[in-house]
């Protein structure tokens, strides 16, 4: 593939290539995901996290890298920027077996 452009976004780390292979237009993102999964992980094990969050009227639920949004865009047709809440729980839910790991709570919400 031939590069045109390369960005690195230096918050999230998604990494952009632009460039060109047979004639083609190719927009290729790349991000490390495994931070963020940890991340996830770390704070669904804690008991205290959502605890604390629910008592100052806040509940983080899920945690969703930039690459896995677009992944969700691509290849499920989903827009968590678009969609309310509800809706993007809704579509968590139905497909838990694929973005199952980044829920950061245990509890049912």
């Amino acid at each position: 593939m031939r590069v045109f452009e390369q960005t690195v976004d230096a918050v999230t780390g998604l990494k952009t290539t632009i460039g060109a292979e047979d004639g083609k237009l190719i927009v290729k993102t790349e991000q490390d995901v495994l931070p963020s999964l940890d991340y996830a992980t770390e704070l669904r094990n804690n008991a205290d996290y959502s605890s604390q969050g629910i008592k100052k009227n806040m509940w983080h639920c899920v945690h969703i890298p930039e690459a896995v949004a677009l992944q969700m865009l691509t290849e499920d047709g989903f827009d968590v920027y678009t969609q309310p809440a509800v809706e993007i729980r809704k579509f968590l839910m139905r497909r838990k077996d694929k973005y199952g790991r980044l829920f950061t709570t245990a509890g049912r919400f």
